[in-house]
């Protein structure tokens, strides 16, 4: 799904950016095929001026001062005084009959208007075609100082070298447009695929999450589905209440289960909402402590509070989810440090006005190749994969309802062996109970 969608977001993007380019591009060739037209018109102006300066001046023309004007500006050039023609041969040869060109010149300078019996100035534009390309032309006649006689000028331009630069120019930007759509194809790509990886990485972490939940979900509901036909059954009626008893606590593995579920659900959609108040940091641990004291007694453990002798700063939190945490780091201690050994509970003050704190344990502790993901969804060590009391969702709830409280979860290695999870408040906004 992704694929397809990278795919037409990759089209879509290069279509606009290719579509954009080549709107620049095309204005840009246009720019400059002017611009080329523009200095072609300039000389060939320049040329028409030196002529008529030339011929009503001094009124000398050399075959070799024709034959430069036609070799620069890729000009016919003919001439008569009198109605005589000037005898000169060209400067080069073009790709239609010289002399048919000249014909043509005179046919359509008489078309247009030229009259060269009347001994006046004048000059008339004109546009012929021929085998070699387009031409343009133009015809002057201009009075010599003497005002019985005037000389008649027939130009012709060869705009065929003019238009293949253009054309030049043309494919040119063309080639740098393919070239840039290319580079802005695969740039789109680029930057599509980087758009799109936070996407994919959490449809892959959701696949994951969906499928290691489906496993977990069918252990304990095949176990309580057993045990209750086992408690239908009349060959096993006498042992219904331990069947029972084994089902009631599948009930309660399935509701612990269903709550760390709707906890992590409830962070991914941002509407895990925290009621804040203002807690008594002494207060609350040792109440939590009076309350998890039996718990760990009764799972083989010691637990001890540690407190600092001066009096801990007030603590902004949800007092229930700031217990649920620190519960889950509680049971996970209780879960992996060997019976027999303490867990710790410890609050501290490492700067002031801010508090840690610490669940500190004696257990096989967490190897560093597994402390960047002990905080994912069903991570668990290898020790905790036989035990059915935990589903690995204990960690990824506690560091949902850290980020709740905008405080920092981190695991850490105790000295001698084990694990300390630090719970760092920062003092940063927690998401609130939006006000009624």
């Amino acid at each position: 799904m992704l694929e397809t969608l990278c795919r037409k977001l990759t089209l879509l993007f290069g279509l606009l950016t290719a579509a954009v380019l080549g709107a620049a591009l095309a204005v840009t060739c246009r720019m400059a095929q002017n611009e080329a037209r523009a200095a072609s018109d300039l000389l060939y102006a320049n040329t028409i001026s030196s002529i008529e300066d030339t011929v009503t001046g001094s009124g000398l023309v050399r075959d070799s001062w024709l034959a430069r004007l036609e070799a620069e500006g890729r000009l016919v050039i003919t001439m008569e005084d009198n109605g005589l023609p000037l005898a000169f041969p060209g400067g080069w040869a073009p790709a239609d009959d010289r002399a048919a060109l000249l014909a043509a010149a005179r046919q359509q300078a008489a078309a247009a208007g030229l009259d060269p019996a009347r001994m006046r100035r004048q000059r008339v534009d004109f546009s012929l075609s021929g085998v070699g390309g387009p031409y343009t032309g133009t015809a002057l006649v201009l009075p010599h100082a003497r005002a019985d006689s005037a000389a008649t000028v027939y130009i012709v331009r060869d705009l065929g070298p003019l238009m293949a630069r253009q054309r030049a120019m043309a494919w040119r930007y063309a080639a740098l447009w393919a070239a840039g759509a290319a580079v802005l194809g695969l740039l789109c790509r680029w930057m599509v695929g980087l758009a799109l990886r936070p996407t994919a990485k959490a449809l892959q972490q959701q696949r994951e999450f969906i499928a290691a939940a489906g496993h977990e979900l069918r252990s304990p509901l095949a176990v309580l589905k057993a045990g209750l036909q086992a408690a239908q059954a009349p060959e096993t009626a006498d042992r219904a209440p331990q069947f029972l008893h084994h089902a009631q606590a599948e009930v309660d593995r399935l509701a612990r289960l269903t709550d760390d579920l709707l906890i992590l659900a409830g962070g991914d959609a941002g509407g895990l909402r925290a009621a804040l108040d203002v807690l008594p940091a002494d207060t609350f641990l040792i109440e939590l402590y009076d309350r998890y004291a039996p718990v760990a007694r009764a799972r083989g453990h010691t637990l001890a509070l540690t407190l600092p002798e001066a009096p801990l700063p007030d603590l902004h939190a949800d007092a229930g989810r700031l217990e649920q945490l620190l519960a889950a780091l509680l049971n996970n201690a209780f879960a992996y440090a060997p019976a027999g050994t303490p867990v710790e509970l410890r609050a501290e003050t490492p700067a002031p006005g801010r508090l840690r704190l610490a669940v500190i344990d004696h257990g096989p502790g967490v190897p560093d190749a597994d402390k960047a993901r002990i905080f994912e969804r069903f991570a668990r060590g290898d020790r905790s994969r036989t035990d059915k009391t935990h589903f690995g969702l204990g960690l990824a709830v506690a560091a949902e309802l850290a980020a709740l409280h905008g405080a920092v979860l981190a695991v850490e290695d105790t000295p001698g062996g084990g694990a300390t999870f630090t719970l760092t408040f920062l003092g940063k906004k927690a998401r609130k109970n939006p006000k009624p």
